[in-house]
C-alpha cells in the first residue's frame, strides 16, 4: 500500500457511482443480503460509511432486506463485558457500525455473533433460533434457508462468516460447542444473565482458509465479481457457499484449513494487507488514508 495517499488526486465517489456499481454486480432489487466490508478499499465516498450503506439499501429496494455482522467476540470475553444490543459498538468495520446505530435496525442476540438487519424480513431474521449463531435455526441458517446472498465488498472470503457456518454444519472435527455466559442489558435496564453458544477451534488448529473455497466457487462461476468503486465486490448465494463446502469436504477433510505458511491467494483483484486486516481491491493506490 503507498501509505498516505494524496487525497487531491482521488475521484471522490458519490452514492449514484456505487449504487451503479452495486447493480452492475447483480445485487439483487427486493433480494435479501449479508455484506461483510471494508469502507477504506472502496476508496473516498463521501459521506463514508453513511453513503455506502444509504447505496446498498437503495440497490437491494424498499423490498430488500441488508444483513450485516455486528460480531463483539474481540471484547465479549472480558468478565466486565454486559451486551448491549441498542449501544454495544459492533467490531467488524465502519458500515456494519453504521447499520447498526439506524433507528430501523433490528440486532440478533448473541454475546459475540449477533447480526443486524434493515428491511422487511429484518425481524424474522434477527429473532430466529436459540443460543447459538450456529445452527440452522439461527440468524445465519435463516439467511442462507431464505435464499440469501452474501457480499464480500473488499474483504476476502477469509472474512465470510457463512463458511464458518458449514464447518458447523459438517461437524468438522477440530470445533466443538462451547457455552459462553455472560450478561446483558435488556431494554428496560435490568440486567440479566445471557449464554451463547460458540464454536471455537480445538488446540492446535492451524489456521483457516476460506479462501480456498471462494476460489473454488469462482472456477466453478458461482461469485459474480467485479468493482465497486476501489473495492472487489464477491456475490454469491447462501446455497452455493452451503453446498460447495459439502462437496470440497467430502473429498478433503481438510479443506477449510491452512496449509502450509499462507491461505489461497485470490486470483481476482490485488490483495492489500495492514496490520489486522486484509483487503481485496481495484487498485492499492486508491486504498483510502483517512
Amino acid at each position: 500500500m503507498s501509505g498516505n495517499l494524496n487525497r487531491s488526486n482521488q475521484a471522490v465517489l458519490q452514492r449514484a457511482d456505487l449504487v451503479a456499481d452495486l447493480i452492475r454486480l447483480s445485487v439483487p432489487q427486493g433480494g435479501l443480503m449479508m455484506v461483510h466490508s471494508s469502507l477504506r478499499s472502496i476508496g473516498h465516498v463521501a459521506g463514508g460509511a453513511e453513503t455506502v450503506v444509504d447505496a446498498l439499501l437503495e440497490s437491494l429496494g424498499l423490498n430488500g432486506t441488508l444483513v450485516v455482522p455486528t460480531f463483539t467476540y474481540p471484547v465479549a470475553r472480558d468478565p466486565d463485558f454486559i451486551f448491549d444490543p441498542a449501544n454495544t459498538p459492533s467490531h467488524m468495520g465502519a458500515i456494519s457500525d453504521n447499520v447498526r446505530r439506524r433507528s430501523n435496525t433490528q440486532r440478533s442476540i448473541n454475546l459475540q455473533h449477533s447480526l443486524a438487519a434493515i428491511g422487511p424480513l429484518a425481524q424474522a431474521i434477527t429473532t430466529a433460533g436459540g443460543a447459538s449463531a450456529w445452527d440452522a435455526e439461527s440468524p445465519l441458517g435463516q439467511l442462507i434457508r431464505r435464499d440469501g446472498m452474501f457480499l464480500l465488498l473488499g474483504v476476502p472470503y477469509m472474512r465470510l462468516t457463512a463458511v464458518h457456518f458449514a464447518e458447523v454444519h459438517v461437524r468438522v472435527a477440530y470445533r466443538q460447542l462451547q457455552a459462553l455466559t455472560g450478561r446483558m442489558r435488556r431494554p428496560d435496564g435490568a440486567i440479566v444473565e445471557l449464554v451463547s453458544i460458540g464454536t471455537p477451534p480445538q488446540a492446535g488448529h492451524p489456521g483457516s482458509d476460506y479462501n480456498r473455497l471462494g476460489q473454488t466457487m469462482e472456477d466453478k462461476g458461482l461469485v459474480k465479481v467485479g468493482a465497486v468503486g476501489n473495492a472487489i465486490g464477491r456475490l454469491v448465494y447462501g446455497y452455493d457457499v452451503l453446498s460447495s463446502a459439502e462437496e470440497l469436504y467430502r473429498r478433503d477433510k481438510q479443506a477449510f484449513l491452512q496449509q502450509g505458511s499462507e491461505v489461497t491467494r485470490l486470483t481476482r483483484g490485488h490483495n492489500v494487507e495492514i496490520p489486522g486486516r486484509e483487503m481485496c481491491v481495484v487498485d492499492p493506490a486508491r486504498v483510502y488514508d483517512s
